[in-house]
C-alpha cells in the first residue's frame, strides 16, 4: 500500500493560501515534448591524460568526464532563454547519471555568435565569460558549471578549426568562399557531403533539417571550390586514363606533344595513318596493298577524299 502524499499537501496548500493571491497548479509539465541534450561526450577511461586533438581544439579541448554539448545552427540565435534550459539540462544530467560534483561535468555551446541577451542573461544566473585564447571561443562558468561559448562564425578562420566553417552563417550565405582545408579536414568535409547527399534521398530529411535545399547547394558548391584548389595530380589520382581523357576532341589529347609521342606504340602499318592526306595520295599502289585490310580501307578513303 503506497500513501498518496501528494494529494495531501495539495489539499493543505488549498486551503491554506489566499486565492485573490495566488494559484495553485497541482502538477505542470515543464516541457512540451521530452528534453534532450544536442550531444553528450562521456570519458571513458579514467587514469592518464587523454590524447590532444588535432582539430577543433575550440570544442574538443578540456574536456571533462562529462561533456554537455549546446548546439545552435548557421540560422539560429543564442537567446536568454538558452542559458537558462542549458543550465536545467546540466541539473537534470547529473541527476541521471548520479553525479555529485560539479566538476565533472562541462558545458559547451557551438552558436554563430554570442549575443548580448545571452550574457545578460548568464550574469543572471551567476555566470560570467571572458575571451579565451582563441578567436572566437570564450571561456567562463554557468552557475557551479565550467562554460565555453564557441562563436562559430569567428572560430573558423583560425588554423586546424576550419571544419566550423560547415556549421557556420557563412557557409549558407558565402558558399565559395571557404577557408584551404588541410588532407584531414577535406577528407571529413567530403564524409560530410556523402552524408547530406544520403540524407537527400529520406524523405523525412527536408521536414527534419531547417535551410535544407541551402545546406545542400553550400555544400556542392564548398566542395566544387576545394576540387578547383587541388593540386592537378591530387585530381586526377585513381581515374583511369580514359577517364582522364573523357571529353576532350583528338586535338586536345595530343596538344603539348611531340611528334614522336604522339606516334609513340603505334605498330608500324598503322603509322602510314598519321601521314597528310597529300602524302597518302603519292605512296604506291603496291605498298598499300602490303597493308593490313583496316588500314587499307583508311588510306583509300582518304585518298579519294
Amino acid at each position: 500500500m503506497r500513501t498518496a502524499w501528494h494529494p495531501l499537501l495539495v489539499v493543505l496548500l488549498e486551503h491554506l493560501l489566499p486565492r485573490a493571491w495566488y494559484r495553485l497548479i497541482p502538477e505542470l509539465q515543464l516541457t512540451k515534448e521530452p528534453q534532450r541534450v544536442d550531444t553528450v561526450i562521456i570519458r571513458k577511461r579514467r587514469a592518464g591524460a587523454a590524447p590532444t586533438p588535432t582539430h577543433l581544439v575550440s570544442v574538443l579541448g578540456g574536456l571533462r568526464d562529462h561533456t554537455l554539448v549546446h548546439f545552435k545552427g548557421p540560422s539560429d540565435a543564442l537567446e536568454a532563454s538558452d542559458a537558462l534550459q542549458l543550465l536545467g539540462y546540466a541539473a537534470q544530467y547529473m541527476v541521471l547519471e548520479g553525479l555529485g560534483d560539479p566538476a565533472l561535468l562541462a558545458l559547451r555551446v557551438i552558436a554563430p555568435t554570442l549575443t548580448p541577451r545571452f550574457v545578460a542573461q548568464l550574469r543572471l544566473l551567476g555566470g560570467e565569460l571572458s575571451p579565451g585564447a582563441l578567436a572566437g571561443v570564450h571561456e567562463g562558468a554557468l552557475g557551479v558549471f565550467a562554460l565555453r561559448v564557441v562563436e562559430s562564425a569567428a572560430a573558423w578562420p583560425s588554423e586546424h578549426e576550419h571544419l566550423l566553417y560547415t556549421v557556420a552563417p557563412q557557409y549558407i550565405d558565402y558558399p565559395g568562399d571557404g577557408p584551404l582545408l588541410d588532407d584531414e579536414e577535406r577528407a571529413l568535409f567530403h564524409f560530410l557531403a556523402q552524408c547530406v547527399a544520403r540524407f537527400r534521398e529520406d524523405p523525412e530529411w527536408r521536414t527534419l533539417m531547417k535551410d535544407a535545399a541551402k545546406v545542400d547547394q553550400s555544400y556542392k558548391s564548398a566542395w566544387d571550390k576545394i576540387v578547383q584548389n587541388l593540386p592537378v595530380e591530387e585530381r586526377l589520382a585513381g581515374l583511369a586514363p580514359e577517364q582522364r581523357l573523357a571529353g576532350l576532341a583528338p586535338e586536345q589529347r595530343l596538344a603539348g606533344l611531340a611528334p614522336e609521342q604522339r606516334l609513340a606504340g603505334l605498330a608500324p602499318e598503322h603509322l602510314v595513318l598519321a601521314l597528310p592526306d597529300d602524302a597518302l595520295r603519292a605512296l604506291s599502289d603496291e605498298y598499300i596493298a602490303t597493308l593490313p585490310d583496316d588500314v587499307r580501307a583508311k588510306v583509300a578513303a582518304r585518298r579519294t577524299h
